[in-house]
């Protein structure tokens, strides 16, 4: 898919077709529910909401352009995957290397973040679930980041 036009002026005729083309791949490729990721700078794919929306933020705030990977849009992972290699190795240094540098250690210090691709967007995946069936307030990660926050505090505070 072309998107070239995620780079162009937002009052031009490319990131109109751009915006329509993506917000239609989007829907084509929802899951489960009437709402999608908002890729716009201030969302950057955090919040969801129905086409309109996102729409105006896409115009309003721009589209997050290091978003160039659509997998929370229905985009095969394989894609992903064979464009960030490009990304972490670029002469021949990898992501890390700046952190690598500032406190000496080494690229294999980070650990092995999974053989399995679809590990992680499994992960990813099953924290947008509803807590239960029918619930539309919280996800089951918005759930464990608020009990996590609850931990931390004691009863007298």
């Amino acid at each position: 898919m072309d998107k070239s036009w995620m780079h162009s002026d937002r009052r031009s005729k490319a990131y109109e077709f751009g915006v329509e083309a993506f917000l239609n791949f989007a829907v084509e490729n929802l899951l489960t529910t009437t709402h999608i990721r908002c890729p716009c700078v201030k969302c950057v794919n955090l919040n969801l909401f129905g086409v309109g929306i996102i729409r105006d933020h896409v115009y309003f705030n721009g589209i997050d352009q290091s978003y160039k990977n659509w997998t929370f849009h229905g985009e095969p992972w394989e894609a992903t995957t064979n464009a960030s290699r490009n990304v972490e190795e670029d002469d021949g240094h990898s992501r890390y290397s700046f952190v690598s540098e500032e406190i000496d250690m080494d690229d294999n210090d980070f650990g092995d973040f999974g053989s399995d691709p679809y590990e992680f967007a499994n992960v990813i995946g099953d924290g947008d679930q509803p807590v239960y069936p029918g619930c539309r307030k919280y996800t089951k990660l918005s759930a464990l980041l608020k009990l996590y926050k609850f931990e931390g505090k004691t009863w007298d505070e």
